[in-house]
């Protein structure tokens, strides 16, 4: 083989695998069950859209693969040259019955079959092939493949019936609703479809919000279950219950026997993929043209009906007027799916953030689980959930979870024995695998700021405090400043704090989520606070707010250093142990243990409000770390 004919050849290659990589994309209802409302309502909008005038391609313009180069292959919509743009293909279903093995590359008698054939890389029920024909499986939309950033347009007036930004299954996603419109198979028969637009980058509209036809709502991407930049284009018509619809379910795959995408390859829900949608870019091309169409008018109707409230993946609450809805007691699909175990197909995961450890510590994790609204969700469920480390950096507490261990739809996993490397926790459940953020564990670095108390300008050997301070330096507990300064009357605030208190008494570092919105997780205090707040030793404040920064007063300093040290308090104190402490207030208990431990020295007085020096706090915790207490 010819040099150039060999570049021609992985060139073709390239293309087709690239294309190939769409493939794997339209997991959406079966894992996360996008639309788990299987009771299917006569939603009437409040608001009408203009009447039927034309359709219009979701999208305008795509590359023309066959001319990028390798490195444009993988570039943003904005960043490829417009000389390489071309207008979306047509499609043509009698296309996909030439195969990709009898065109040959660089023939230009077949670009833009070449094209057309990359482009729409599934077919309307097509199946995972990478070469397939329109009904050789159940795939029941076209994906066409397009960089990320490509504008996506409404293909015809509708309203917006779902506006959903989420990162699992079908990802951020639109479905429009479209009324009295023509039919595919009859110009003069109107009924209602239901367009969807699916792994978009950006959503652009709301939920209830009126769009015209050619209106901008999105911008493509791969959000969701998908491996490759691209649009899934789908129409239900109104046979569908839910929408997107998808033809079958986690368990109807499992009880065949097969995953996912050989579910697809057989065509596993074919006859109710047809049943519910239509071939969307013949409808949209059949209808680019709208003359002699006149459909009925969209009037609002003004019989009163019942206000009832929805809320879409987007988690905002709209209200919309239905029709009345007789349940039957017994059939009734919503009491069918509240009262029985929900299987993979309605449920997601989320993992919490994670960030950066050294080795030898321990984390905490907390995983949710979420309905198919992104909601938390505290039922049961069927099977196992399965927990695994993509590196060997630790040792998961459990590796195994089922719905018993989800106390109100979280459970916390505990990592131990970190050694140095990067991960992430990935949770598998079904066919359906989640990733958490990456996270390094660093190797201990010795404190190198550690230096002996008499090199301090403002300790001398005369100092009160001289011993505790040296004693507290010396173990790498507390250091100085650069300026070659203690500073022992500066004030101690909450964060530092916790940190002192933790490294005195050796307190294991294991970090988990906090909720106090003042304090990122890169912040040098939030390993120590996490720590402190998953043992319950210290909170927020109301707010939502730790306030770290603020002073830490002799009364709280106590109360965290007693409460990480497991001391057992009694809550009875018979006598007001300081002239200053009632035996009422609620750090009467701490005081009094100071005060039998010699932990502080005063006899009168204990100034519970006033704030901890830095000097303060290293004779209470070289008190502490040098006697049995």
């Amino acid at each position: 083989m010819h040099k150039h004919d060999l570049l021609m050849h992985k060139k073709w290659f390239r293309a087709v695998s690239w294309t190939a990589l769409t493939l794997f994309t339209t997991v959406s209802v079966y894992f996360v069950g996008q639309n788990a409302t299987l009771m299917k309502a006569s939603l009437i909008p409040t608001v009408t859209h203009d009447r039927f005038d034309g359709t219009t391609f979701p999208v305008q313009n795509v590359p023309d693969w066959s001319s990028l180069t390798t490195a444009e292959y993988n570039l943003p919509y904005s960043s490829i040259p417009s000389s390489k743009m071309v207008s979306l293909p047509r499609y043509n279903p009698s296309d996909f019955e030439t195969s990709f093995s009898s065109l040959k590359w660089g023939d230009s008698s077949t670009k833009n079959l070449r094209n057309a054939k990359i482009t729409y890389s599934v077919p309307y029920m097509g199946d995972y092939s990478l070469d397939s024909t329109e009904y050789k499986g159940s795939h029941l939309a076209v994906d066409i493949k397009i960089p990320t950033g490509t504008p996506v347009f409404a293909i015809a007036n509708g309203i917006v019936l779902k506006a959903s930004r989420q990162s699992t299954g079908f990802g951020n996603h639109i479905v429009l609703e479209h009324d009295n419109f023509p039919s595919i198979d009859d110009k003069d028969n109107f009924t209602t479809y239901y367009s969807s637009y699916s792994h978009l980058s950006s959503v652009l509209v709301e939920q209830g919000s009126v769009v015209h036809k050619g209106d901008q709502i999105g911008l493509s991407g791969e959000s969701g279950t998908a491996t490759t930049p691209h649009l899934h284009f789908q129409i239900d018509n109104d046979n569908a219950d839910w929408h997107p619809y998808w033809p079958f379910t986690w368990q109807e795959a499992n009880n065949a026997g097969v995953d996912f995408f050989d579910a697809i390859n057989i065509g596993l829900g074919k006859d109710s993929a047809i049943m519910t949608t239509i071939n969307p870019l013949v409808y949209v091309q059949k209808y680019l043209d709208a003359s002699g169409i006149n459909p009925p008018t969209t009037e609002t109707p003004v019989v009163e009906t019942p206000v009832v409230e929805t809320q879409d993946d987007s988690n905002n609450d709209v209200a919309v007027n239905a029709d009345p809805v007789v349940s039957d007691p017994v059939t009734d699909p919503v009491s069918d799916v509240e009262n029985s175990t929900v299987n993979p197909s309605n449920l997601s995961f989320k993992i919490g953030e994670m960030s950066a450890y050294e080795e030898g510590s321990s984390v905490y994790v907390n995983i949710n689980i979420l309905d198919e609204n992104e909601d938390v969700f505290t039922g049961s469920f069927d099977g196992i959930v399965n927990l695994s480390l993509t590196e060997n950096v630790g040792t998961l507490e459990k590796d195994r979870v089922s719905y018993s261990d989800f106390q109100d739809g979280g459970v916390k996993i505990k990592i131990t024995n970190l050694t140095p490397g990067r991960a992430s926790l990935k949770v598998t459940y079904g066919e359906d695998a989640y990733y958490s953020s990456e996270f390094d564990v660093k190797i201990a670095e010795k404190d190198t700021n550690i230096s002996a108390a008499t090199s301090f300008d403002d300790v001398p050997l005369s100092h009160e405090n001289y011993t505790a301070i040296k004693y507290l330096v010396s173990n790498g507990v507390i250091n100085g400043y650069n300026d070659g300064t203690f500073k022992p009357e500066a004030v101690v605030t909450r964060s530092e704090a916790v940190k002192l208190i933790l490294e005195g008494i050796d307190a294991p570092i294991e970090v988990s989520y906090l909720p106090f919105k003042d304090l990122p997780t890169d912040d040098w205090s939030y390993k120590y606070v996490s720590t402190a707040y998953t043992k319950s030793v210290v909170s927020g404040y109301p707010d939502g707010q730790f306030k770290g920064g603020n002073t830490v007063n002799r009364a709280e300093f106590l109360k965290i250093l007693l409460t990480a040290m497991d001391i057992n308090l009694s809550k009875n104190v018979s006598k007001s142990p300081y002239k200053d402490v009632s035996k009422n207030d609620w750090f009467a208990p701490d005081f009094k243990y100071a005060k039998d431990h010699n932990l502080i020295d005063s006899n009168l007085r204990a100034w519970p409000s006033q704030g901890m020096t830095r000097a303060e706090v290293a004779e209470i915790m070289y008190r502490v770390m040098t006697n049995e207490l």
